[in-house]
């Protein structure tokens, strides 16, 4: 494999497109026998909602949107499982019996808030002003990994009683020392850093297996302003941190941070790969790698500084791009609406038109140009690649009628006009065979691009400018310019692929799309075993135009294919105008979808959750159902968990702080 990362293009699937698709139609949900309310048993739950603390934007958007239900393994007699934590810090079981459609919670153990000496108050005010939610991970059916949300990580054992009641035990508990030894440390505060769960798994078998989990926490305020390393508007912004660590599941349970990530958001994805071997991280941002348990005394700008680029279509020839070519020009700009496409080529100046031959058909476009290098000053004036297809497939059809193409001799501008045949339906390269040339999404570029060939061809005939200056005039309008403003407008979201030593072995390309939901965890097994070679992780919902587009997530295992990219994304399925949908939605507290890709749920402000149901055929419409909790729950009660308890079933449960819904949706 590679040294260097692989670049993966989202590629949606033209056939999984749906341009005729008009819209959704409202289907009564019979709320008397599809949904039941169960009142939770005393204490309940209570959510603090930090007003002490003085939180960033980021932070109060991650306290909203906190998922406080959290799915175990089922138990032996197949009831599905779910924790969450009352008020008084009791970590409580909810089992659910699908046959009898009734719950059991069981109150298992109380977890501590801190270690060690607690007459420091203030340590104490300190921790509890920044406090962390509290997280947890199930590992098997009767092991636990938990945090109380103040820098202590707690291992818990499920007991089951003959009486079929359950309570737990406190097996292992520390705070973890997630600074570096380069990193500033307050004496006081021992480094207690609130942190959050992302993800846990046990890897490996009998005496070599072990704990493999990640945490975030946010950067301290003092840590963040002396970071010399990132750039001067992130030094500004509240930073976050993603470790991932190791613990033995022995005594004395050592923890070992393997590598740590820094970025400006926390992940909206992550799962770590069933065998252990790295993790799948999603999010609006890049992340850098601040810290290898390898490395010592590094900084960020030293690491991960390619000389190549491997780019990955899962069934196309992989390709080596170096990076420092970084004057190569692109062969043409695109752009797209709903019924067209708009492409440029540059020309050397005073290319006649009697130059061009271009020839479209439904399927194809041919295009050749008749120049004679020797007519053109190649050392003073470089030329992008001079376009030539022969008979070369697009992406979808077009209507060969309805398109044309126009010239500027001048400047050498040739412009192509392709109707598309099937408008509303999103192309998302120009030829079948993807070029690695991204989108121009901003159609300003176009008018910019034409200036500056104007600019640049007009002082160069008046000998005022020189090689370089055409050079930076022609270079591609997406390279950084673009890819900057998608990154800052939170447009597109980046996955990446990270072994365990914290090397990066693929990310998706630039020009991705917005991240709209991830699927609903599946009810899990200790019996449960991988049959195949490719280890499955959730999938993820992404916007493209007005649809979100299911995108399955996957690592081939290296025995099958040890060149392949370490992560494959692959478009799966279609929520027909679900972009849109969502995009008008004012409250948007959870969004999930289903692991069957059947129905996707968006739970809306504290009383209702709308389902929007997927058909398998090219319909004009699909169903859309509206559950409405306000005859189950009081006025001014939120919404604050969501599972999904079975998934053939469609089953979901949804946490209140005092109760506990369940919707049939099947």
């Amino acid at each position: 494999m590679s040294t260097q990362p692989y670049i993966v293009t989202l590629k949606p699937k033209r056939l999984l497109l749906n341009p005729k698709f008009e819209g959704y139609k409202l289907k009564l949900f019979d709320e008397r026998t599809r949904l039941q309310h169960f009142p939770l048993p005393p204490p309940g739950i209570s959510i603090s909602r930090f007003s002490g603390s003085k939180l960033s934007y980021k932070e109060i958007q991650n306290r909203i949107h906190y998922n406080h239900l959290f799915l175990g393994y089922e138990t032996i007699d197949k009831k599905s499982v779910c924790f969450y934590f009352d008020k008084e810090f009791y970590i409580s079981m909810i089992e659910y019996d699908q046959t009898s459609n009734f719950i059991t919670t069981h109150r298992l153990v109380n977890i501590p808030q801190f270690l060690g000496d607690q007459t420091h108050t203030e340590v104490r005010d300190a921790l509890t002003s920044n406090l962390e939610y509290p997280s947890l991970k199930a590992l098997s059916s009767t092991l636990l990994l938990v945090t109380s949300g103040t820098g202590m990580i707690v291992l818990v054992k499920i007991v089951n009683e003959e009486s079929n009641n359950y309570y737990g035990k406190i097996i292992h508990q520390t705070n973890i020392n997630i600074c570096s030894e380069d990193e500033p440390m307050d004496k006081n505060m021992s480094n207690h850093i609130p942190f959050v769960i992302l993800d846990g798994k046990i890897v490996g078998e009998g005496d070599n297996a072990y704990i493999l989990f990640s945490i975030y926490y946010t950067v301290p305020r003092q840590e963040n302003s002396i970071t010399d390393n990132l750039p001067k508007d992130n030094s500004r912004k509240t930073l976050f941190d993603v470790s991932l660590l190791k613990m033995s599941l022995e005594h004395p349970y050592c923890i070992q941070t393997l590598h740590t990530l820094r970025g400006t958001e926390t992940p909206l994805y992550y799962n770590i790969d069933i065998h252990g071997d790295g993790y799948v991280i999603g999010s609006n941002v890049e992340y850098d790698i601040i810290k290898r348990s390898s490395d010592q005394g590094f900084k960020i700008d030293e690491l991960d500084k390619p000389d190549n680029v491997v780019q990955s279509n899962q069934d196309v020839e992989m390709k080596e791009i170096k990076s420092d070519n970084d004057d190569k020009l692109v062969p043409y700009i695109w752009t797209q609406t709903s019924t067209d496409l708009t492409i440029c080529f540059q020309l050397p100046p005073d290319t006649p038109k009697t130059a061009v031959h271009c020839n479209f058909t439904k399927t194809h476009l041919s295009l050749t140009i008749d120049i004679d290098s020797n007519a053109n000053n190649t050392d003073l004036f470089p030329q992008s690649p001079i376009p030539c297809y022969a008979f070369t497939h697009l992406f979808d059809l077009i209507d060969p009628s309805s398109s044309l193409w126009t010239i500027e001799p001048k400047i050498g501008l040739l412009t192509l006009h392709l109707e598309k045949h099937h408008h509303n339906t999103r192309w998302s390269h120009v030829f079948q065979q993807d070029d690695g040339v991204f989108e121009t999404i901003d159609p300003n570029e176009f008018a910019e691009f034409r200036e500056r060939l104007e600019k640049y061809t007009a002082e160069f005939n008046d000998s005022k400018i020189g090689h370089q200056g055409i050079l930076d005039a022609l270079k591609h309008p997406i390279g950084h310019e673009m890819e900057e403003s998608i990154d800052f407008e939170n447009h597109a979201a980046i996955f990446m692929w990270v072994d365990i030593d914290g090397k990066i072995g693929a990310k998706t390309s630039a020009g991705g799309h917005e991240f709209i939901s991830r699927q609903f965890e599946i009810e899990i097994s200790d019996k449960q075993e991988l049959i195949s070679d490719v280890s499955p992780m959730p999938s993820v919902c992404l916007r493209s135009d007005v649809d979100g587009l299911v995108y399955t997530i996957s690592r081939p295992s290296e025995q099958s294919n040890p060149n392949a990219s370490p992560l494959v994304m692959d478009h799966s399925t279609t929520f027909n105008a679900f972009a849109f949908v969502q995009a008008s939605k004012q409250e948007k507290n959870f969004v999930f979808h289903d692991p069957y890709n059947r129905f996707v749920m968006i739970l809306e402000g504290k009383h209702h959750a709308f389902i929007y149901w997927r058909n398998k055929d090219r319909v004009k419409y699909d169903d859309q159902f509206v559950v409405d909790f306000s005859e189950k729950i009081s006025k001014d009660t939120d919404i604050i968990g969501v599972q999904m308890v079975a998934s053939k079933e469609a089953v979901i449960m949804v946490l209140v702080p005092d109760s506990v819904i369940i919707i049939k949706l099947m």
